[in-house]
């Protein structure tokens, strides 16, 4: 059912048209919906995924995998306890499913309990070993926590089983650009992006790369792409704003933080960066307005021109 893009060189862009095609000859498809669902949510669209995840489990009530499919849009919406509580009940519902464990390792994964979710994508490549997004998820949580050499390894092992899915390319792009290890990080991202030149996540890592090297216009140019191509993209918003506060671009640093938040509203990294560029802001305002001639006050000569 969890079909959210079974050919790899497809785009989630392209992706949601074509299910909205099977949508249109297939309006009772469960299955539609819930794909659907899962690929605008992967497109930022959490209210419309919502919606059509919703439809699905009218349409049927007891799919485990739906069940565990809304609970991670639920996640996403910042609505942390219901999703858990919608993960633990499809849990119950398929407690063998490794689909529906690994769903639940997800949701533990995105409230931060990333042991907890380690140890879930373990037991289930424990049960299927071929299983790819276990060994995607392990290898992000990994990231995560800081343990590259193990993260780098669950994304080598996801490549040598799905060598054609950009997946794993750019999970080894992350690690190895959180490593320092640069050259590897672009080489990763550019065989990403040469599989799939549409690719939003491969120029965002590119940006990502840009900046650490301080190539502030490049880095720019590399999160506008991404943009272009997925304007709900909080990675590449993120990225855009905490650039252009390094180019002094200090306006346009804030709508892009903006954007970033109103998708991931509990960020800390935007949010101290748009606390830093109001504050920013401020101090700018005050210095053309002491610039353009208004008066500062100053109370020991104010109180001089009275004694006078």
């Amino acid at each position: 059912m969890n079909q959210t893009n079974s050919r790899p060189e497809m785009s989630l862009e392209q992706a949601e048209q074509a299910l909205r095609q099977d949508l249109a000859e297939q309006p009772d498809s469960a299955a539609a919906h819930n794909n659907l669902g899962l690929v605008l949510r992967q497109l930022g669209r959490l209210a419309e995924a919502e919606t059509f995840l919703q439809r699905a489990l009218q349409l049927a009530p007891d799919a485990a995998l739906i069940h565990a499919n809304h609970a991670l849009v639920l996640m996403s919406l910042q609505r942390g306890a219901e999703a858990e509580a919608e993960a633990t009940h499809a849990l119950k519902l398929a407690p063998d499913d490794v689909s529906v464990k690994y769903i639940f390792g997800g949701v533990l994964n995105l409230r931060g309990r990333l042991n907890e979710a380690a140890d879930v994508y373990g037991q289930v490549i424990a049960s299927e070993p071929a299983f790819i997004d276990a060994h995607l998820a392990l290898g992000d949580t990994l990231r995560k926590q800081g343990k590259l050499a193990e993260a780098e390894a669950a994304f080598r092992r996801s490549v040598e089983l799905s060598p054609q899915r950009i997946d794993g390319h750019l999970g080894l792009g992350d690690v190895h650009c959180a490593a320092g290890k640069l050259a590897d990080a672009d080489a990763a991202f550019e065989l990403a992006l040469a599989m799939r030149p549409a690719s939003a996540e491969a120029h965002c890592g590119l940006g990502n790369v840009a900046h650490r090297r301080m190539d502030l216009a490049g880095a720019e140019a590399q999160f506008r792409q991404a943009l272009s191509m997925r304007p709900v993209f909080f990675e590449a918003s993120r990225g855009l704003g905490l650039a252009l506060i390094d180019l002094g671009h200090f306006i346009e640093a804030e709508a892009a933080l903006r954007n970033a938040l109103s998708i991931q509203p509990g960020d800390a990294v935007a949010s101290n960066a748009l606390n830093f560029v109001l504050a920013r802001q401020i101090d700018t305002n005050k210095q053309v307005l002491y610039a353009s001639g208004h008066p500062k006050l100053n109370p020991v000569a104010k109180d001089a021109s009275q004694r006078a």
